[in-house]
């Protein structure tokens, strides 16, 4: 095998078995919620309970530390959604003015 088909294949593997992984943490989430998370962000729904909720991303990427040091590589949190009633949609991203990378983890808390 060639370097690159080697490299190629470990690539996918690598981003399969994050999906994998990310996709099981969706059915934990509390209230009737449901969490649809893709590439670099995730959108959420609540169909029960009562209140107000918002959306949570976590993500692994390239972003911009408060300090001079430079861009880093690793997990960050990405921009919340904004609080939403029962009933609306929301949305949270892992493309933000500091960040940018894939979305690992979605949940939904109570506000």
């Amino acid at each position: 095998m060639s370097m690159r088909r080697i490299v190629g294949a470990g690539g996918l593997l690598v981003l399969a078995c994050g999906l994998v992984i990310g996709g099981a943490d969706a059915a934990a989430d509390p209230g009737g919620c449901f969490v649809d998370r893709g590439l670099t962000d995730a959108v959420a729904l609540c169909h029960e309970g009562y209140g107000s909720s918002i959306l949570e991303v976590e993500c692994l990427g390239i972003s911009v530390p408060a300090t001079p040091d430079g861009p880093i590589f690793g997990p960050y949190s990405g921009s919340d959604s904004a609080s939403a009633a029962v009933g609306q949609s929301m949305r949270a991203s892992c493309v933000t003015r500091t960040g940018l990378g894939i979305t690992t983890s979605a949940f939904v808390t109570p506000t």
